[in-house]
């Protein structure tokens, strides 16, 4: 555990990319996840639906290593990744309220992460076009992601809606 490493996951198809077994966690003593067992194959979408305190958010959290399982075991395709630290994990999580920044361009915000994460230059534009193309937002790489608020009606036109933020997000 004391040693860095890093995951390049290349998701293989109807293959099983995210496995939850016998997840448990607990907060000041009180257990909001107990025994989760889950399984999503490559190419499936999953909502987690419930009410608020339900474990929805820590389930997403535990995945993306923010927060520690007390026990059971994470996979990411074939990589048990329950102790890999979270920078290493390579998973994003969108929020409710994007986390973009409203002052960068599409093609900025989703470039972001990969400049944090030292990604030579040369590949960022193909990586990021790559990741726009497959969230359908190419057309609006150079677009800022500022709501457009306080702006006339025909101006409005000229920036990502929210389905569009989300896409742009999750291309993140």
């Amino acid at each position: 555990m004391g040693q860095s490493q890093k995951l390049n996951i290349q998701p293989r198809s109807r293959s099983p990319l995210v496995h939850l077994a016998g997840i448990r966690k607990s907060f000041d003593g009180k257990t909001v996840i107990d025994n989760l067992n889950l399984t999503i194959n490559n190419g499936e979408f999953l909502t987690l639906l419930g009410p608020s305190g339900c474990g929805k958010t820590t389930v997403l959290r535990l995945i993306a290593g923010l927060e520690n399982v007390d026990s059971g075991r994470i996979h990411l395709e074939d990589h048990d990744i329950t102790h890999v630290p979270a920078e290493n994990r390579h998973v994003n999580t969108v929020f409710q309220s994007y986390a973009l920044f409203p002052h960068m361009t599409v093609f900025e915000n989703v470039a972001f992460g990969l400049r944090m994460q030292k990604t030579p230059a040369a590949e960022i534009t193909p990586r990021v076009m790559d990741a726009l193309k497959m969230v359908q937002l190419e057309a609006f790489a150079q677009r800022k992601t500022a709501p457009a608020l306080r702006r006339p009606a025909a101006a409005r036109g000229h920036r990502p809606r929210g389905g569009q933020q989300t896409a742009s997000a999750a291309a993140r």
